[in-house]
């Protein structure tokens, strides 16, 4: 079973170096690792300092760069055009007879979430292939990497509810156009098997994901307020979608020193000391601010002798699921590990089968065991970590 490390963070704060750290690190260790970046602005062959003209990406392909060790920045067009040149291509002629020039037109058909999809897709297939031991998703900025978690819920909605709805529905509508069928938008039969195929290569994924025996997540910011402010809602936000948060990683710390950066590390100590406290359990590791850039393997090393210290950085530092059901008395309770929320930013709905917690612009759908199916009465309390939902008849 492969091992899946995705490292996420605000953008700007180094996600990509601890990537490429942590999955170098791994290398040495004797494990098969890939480092996979699914971010639209690639820097990973940078880390690596490789020696590529600026947008060569090796078309979306592995490229080895050590022993054990291969990087890939995806191509979402490249891959599109690739394997699902139906879909693109459909896309690209739908915004075409829209008025958008052609050139425009095959940019726009990249709809967002398709990079999200792409790298899930890969990242499946090679676990079902057994090509690597450990994967490490470097993850473009916070918000896209909690989209990229729950897009696989989103496309199971479709494919449940809507899929094929719409290809009964152009089947139907097909023949009473003719010709004009295409002009109007309405997608082939191909389109559809397509769709069906590029769905099915997710099965699994998602339990994937959620297993935190193999996928855990580790956060990275820097030593400033609004940073440290993002990263907790990442935090929670992750676990709301029930994904173990396992490290917070604190990039470029400052040495204390006198002067003008005096200040700088004043206050950097104090924000250290804050997100020690904020996140205990997990582990928090500071990284020095080096005094050189880091790019190529030397420069990284050092990075991941910081971080990991000769340890194995495929281990599990921590490994509790972020909710589970208990009996009590005569109800149940469901209890989920939510720090840095009020009860009043909290909503929660049922939906058929599920418990939808809302807080700000995410939801999470709790699917329900059987047993709780008919108790009605729902309740909650919030402690200073924990929500607690109490189910009674």
């Amino acid at each position: 079973m492969a091992r899946i490390i995705m490292i996420s963070g605000k953008g700007g704060v180094g996600k990509t170096t601890v990537a490429a750290a942590t999955g170098l690190a791994a290398s040495k260790k004797g494990s098969r690792t890939l480092i996979l970046s699914f971010d639209l602005a690639h820097s990973l062959a940078d880390s690596f300092n490789l020696d590529l003209s600026l947008f060569d990406h090796n078309k979306g392909r592995p490229t080895q760069v050590a022993e054990n060790l291969e990087i890939q920045e995806i191509d979402v067009a490249e891959e599109l055009e690739r394997e699902w040149s139906t879909i693109y291509q459909y896309l690209a002629s739908l915004f075409a007879s829209a008025g958008v020039s052609e050139v425009v037109a095959e940019e726009v058909a990249i709809l967002p979430g398709m990079e999200d999809v792409v790298a899930l897709i890969f990242i499946n297939r090679y676990i079902n292939k057994n090509l690597y031991d450990t994967i490490v998703v470097d993850c473009p900025p916070t918000s896209e990497s909690l989209r990229f978690v729950n897009i696989t819920a989103t496309l199971e909605w479709y494919v449940k509810t809507r899929f094929s709805f719409d290809r009964q529905v152009g089947k139907l509508v097909r023949p009473l156009l003719g010709k004009s069928s295409s002009k109007m938008g309405i997608p082939e039969d191909d389109y559809f098997n397509s769709l069906k195929g590029m769905f099915s290569e997710l099965n699994g994924i998602q339990k994937r994901l959620l297993d935190p025996t193999q996928t855990t997540v580790r956060l990275v910011c820097n030593p400033e307020k609004m940073v440290i402010r993002e990263t907790q809602r990442a935090y929670m936000y992750f676990n709301l979608y029930g994904m173990t948060t396992e490290m917070v990683v604190i990039n470029r710390v400052m040495p204390t020193s006198e002067g003008y950066f005096s200040r700088w590390a004043e206050n950097q100590a104090r924000y250290c000391q804050e997100v020690n406290e904020y996140f205990s359990p997990v582990p928090v590791v500071p990284v020095p601010y080096f005094a050189n850039e880091v790019l190529g393997m030397e420069r990284l090393s050092e990075v991941a002798d910081v971080l990991y210290k000769q340890e194995d950085p495929t281990q599990i530092y921590v490994n509790q699921p972020s909710y589970a059901f208990a009996k009590e008395g005569d109800g149940y309770v469901l209890k989920m590990n939510l720090p840095f929320v009020d009860k009043r930013e909290l909503t929660m709905t049922r939906s058929e089968n599920d418990l939808v917690i809302r807080i700000g612009n995410f939801k999470r759908y709790v699917p329900l065991p059987t047993a709780m199916l008919h108790y009605s009465s729902v309740t909650a309390k919030k402690t200073a970590n924990e929500l607690q939902v109490i189910f009674q008849k």
